[in-house]
Order: C-alpha cells, then sequence, then structure tokens
C-alpha cells in the first residue's frame, strides 16, 4: 500500500511513533517519528515521538484534531524483517510488542470516544532483532520519511 492510500483525503493527519529504541528493531515508531520530524514541514502533519508511553502524547492528538491518525509500531505478523502492514489498530493489537499493548489499546480507546470523526490506521513494521537495527528496518524508515515527504509536503 502506499502512503497517499493511506493518506486518502485527510487534511490534517497525525502520526504516533511508538517504539523502545533500546530494544532494536522494536524502536521502528520511535525511528520513523523521528525521520519524519526532520523531513515533513507540513502545519496540517503534526509527528509526535511517543517512545514506549503512547498516552503521554493524547492531549496534543485530541488539541490537534486529526481527519487521520497513523500509529507506528512494531508489528510481529511473521513477515520478513522491515515488512510494513497497514491494519486497523484494534484488530492488531495482539501483534503489538507486549510492552506497548496495553498502553496503546488504552490510549486509542479513549482517543476514539473524543475524537469520533477521526480514522485510526496502525502501520506496523515486522522486526528482525532486538540486539540492533537491522538494514531492513532502516531502509524501511528511509522510504517511509520519503514517501511521507512526498505525499504531505
Amino acid at each position: 500500500m502506499r502512503v497517499n492510500e493511506i493518506i486518502g483525503d485527510a487534511g490534517r493527519i497525525a502520526l504516533c511513533g511508538v517504539g523502545n529504541v533500546e530494544r532494536g528493531d522494536l524502536g521502528f515508531g520511535v525511528y520513523l517519528a523521528e525521520a519524519l520530524l526532520k523531513a515533513v514541514r507540513n502545519p496540517s502533519f503534526l509527528t509526535l515521538n511517543c517512545h514506549d508511553v503512547p498516552e503521554s502524547q493524547a492531549g496534543a492528538i485530541v488539541r490537534f484534531r486529526p481527519d487521520l491518525l497513523i500509529i507506528a509500531v512494531s508489528l510481529d505478523f511473521g513477515g520478513r524483517p522491515g515488512t510494513v502492514v497497514v491494519a486497523d489498530p484494534w484488530d492488531a493489537l495482539d501483534d503489538v510488542p507486549e510492552e506497548f499493548r496495553f498502553q496503546l489499546k488504552v490510549t486509542l480507546d479513549y482517543l476514539r470516544g473524543l475524537l469520533p470523526a477521526t480514522r485510526f490506521e496502525l502501520l506496523g513494521s515486522q522486526p528482525g532483532s532486538e540486539e540492533g537495527v537491522t538494514e531492513e528496518v532502516k531502509n524501511c524508515v528511509r522510504a517511509l520519511a520519503i514517501a511521507f515527504k512526498d505525499a504531505v509536503d
């Protein structure tokens, strides 16, 4: 799926990067958020680096009132490292690393209640290693950062 297809007709987009950089590829969402903070300069695109506490940015998301909220996080769906999928966040929660799962579910449920018009998508990357960041995930982050920049800037 292309980034333009994910975005669709959304005017205001928020992307929350969730991850733990001390656990290699499980830092995917954080790596992507950091790359987008440097690459994208569109005031209608809010990038939030949530680290491993997605609830920490709930207030900023509610104030921004996005049409689309993208949660970027590692997702163990049995693919090759660095492979990306787009999924319904609630359907994919079982594949989110356990250390983020509960907080992410609570945060998503809270946000859905406050932002009923917002569309939610999960952008997941298959991790390969928790010891370090694999080249596949690095390449995935680079490609996504370019694709988002091209789509929203």
